[in-house]
């Protein structure tokens, strides 16, 4: 390899497999999604792949390589954020002469340094937390009140941050407009410099509240959520196009990927998607959350197909530095979770490099999954349920039960998961986090190995 690849990642917020086409999905929501379905043809489409349960676990997690119980990004409530000592991926990739930006929500901490610009981007315009806040400005309460509104961010730099406009549902409606007009700037900038580009563009849908452009609105033969499904598949064509039209489509690693699963909680019945095959949904412990939709595509470097084959989000650190020939690079002063998936994204192994990954709730372990296995010591329905604790451990077999109905089979007795599998990786966890994690709220400075 002479050149050093682009990355594109394509981070959307609340899908599930249900949504899509490609998945067997979006057509029983009264959508179409034929641009992300050509680009699965076209790719490798990804049916097991794991995220964590929330959108600051799962997005602190694809940067640095490591489960949010290591980095104190366990919840999407105020308090959680990156310290300073992390290494994420664009902190590598930067010290590598790319050109990193950040478009669209970050979620990994909202204070000066632990802003994006703070950790390897070199731009950043979006939201520090999430999108449901559009909706404070027209609250009648929050209007009487002397609150401060939230607000779209630009930052050009570390140290550098400006309040660009209030966040209202106008600005929510059309945000994704100046994204991709940044994108396409950002991409072209970097061609006419020669200089290789990390682009992680954040769709600002289809987390509620769900907003469709005037020119999708009613564009689909179902409600607002299939309108905004339309809108997201239209949206990331209009990349591939400005991949095509600089003639870097070749050169391009392009990643379409959710962060959790649909919105199955209060927000009404226009901001729920399809669970698919799954049962739950956003801020629950089942496959409707922690299994999502990921494709992948380099042309003449990953080989179209589909594959079964576990993979989490904590891989993609590891895999995108093996990928692009980078390997020397992955961090080794610290313990990270994710394993190389390039092989198997080369199709030069059939077989993924994972069998099993643990499965948190916050700051509380929920369960494991193992091969076609699934453990659960707690439980939660949805955002509005309690975490309950399981007076016995339940053991799914996904293969046969998807939806996790029942929880013991009694022709085949699945214990010796349990007790042979669960058991001691959930002891050989807890002791790797020692003098290796980052409790959650941790000053910016906190170093596990020196603080710890």
């Amino acid at each position: 390899m002479t050149r050093k690849p682009n990355v594109l990642y394509f981070h959307v917020d609340n899908i599930s497999t249900g949504d899509f086409g490609c998945y067997g999905g979006a057509f029983p929501l009264g959508a179409r999604t034929p641009h992300t379905d050509a680009f699965a043809d076209a790719g490798l489409k990804l049916t097991n792949y794991n995220v964590e349960a929330q959108c600051t676990p799962t997005r602190s997690a694809l940067m640095t390589g490591r489960h949010s119980v290591r980095t104190g990004c366990t919840t999407v409530m105020p308090g959680a954020g990156l310290v300073a000592w992390e290494v994420t991926m664009a902190d590598v990739l930067k010290d590598q002469g790319y050109r990193n930006a950040i478009l669209g929500k970050w979620h990994c901490g909202d204070e000066e340094g632990r802003y994006p610009t703070d950790h390897g981007f070199d731009y950043w315009y979006g939201i520090g937390g999430t999108w449901d806040e559009c909706m404070w400005p027209d609250d009648k309460w929050f209007q009487s009140d002397d609150v401060e509104p939230s607000y779209v961010l630009e930052s050009t730099g570390q140290g550098h941050l400006e309040r660009v406009k209030v966040l209202d549902r106008d600005v929510r409606r059309n945000i994704d407009l100046d994204f991709l007009s940044k994108a396409e700037d950002w991409m072209t900038d970097s061609v006419e410099a020669d200089e290789p580009f990390f682009l992680y563009f954040n769709h600002s849908n289809i987390h509620f509240p769900t907003l469709a452009r005037e020119e999708y609105e009613d564009s689909s033969d179902g409600g607002p959520l299939a309108d905004c499904l339309q809108m997201l598949d239209g949206d990331f064509q209009r990349l591939l196009d400005k991949l095509d039209e600089l003639g870097i489509r070749e050169d391009t690693i392009v990643v379409f990927a959710g962060d959790n699963g649909r919105d199955t909680t209060f927000h009404g019945p226009d901001n729920r998607g399809s669970e698919g095959n799954f049962r739950g949904g956003y801020f629950s412990t089942y496959e409707g959350n922690n299994r999502t939709v990921c494709l992948v595509n380099w042309p003449n470097q990953i080989p179209s197909g589909t594959s079964d084959e576990m993979m989490h989000v904590v891989d993609w650190f590891p895999t995108l530095m093996n990928l692009m020939d980078m390997s020397d690079l992955v961090p080794t002063d610290r313990v990270l979770d994710g394993v190389d998936q390039s092989k198997f994204l080369r199709r030069e192994q059939e077989e993924s490099n994972r069998n099993d990954f643990p499965m948190f709730f916050g700051q509380l372990q929920v369960g494991m999954r193992y091969r076609n296995f699934k453990v659960l010591t707690h439980k939660v329905e949805d955002g509005t349920a309690p975490i309950l604790q399981l007076a016995t451990p339940h053991v799914y077999n996904l293969t046969v039960d998807p939806g996790e109905s029942t929880p013991y089979n009694y022709d085949q007795i699945h214990s010796w998961v349990l007790y042979k599998v669960f058991m001691p990786k959930v002891q050989a966890f807890n002791e790797s986090l020692k003098n290796d994690a980052v409790p959650f709220g941790s000053p910016l400075d906190f170093n596990p190995k020196v603080d710890a």
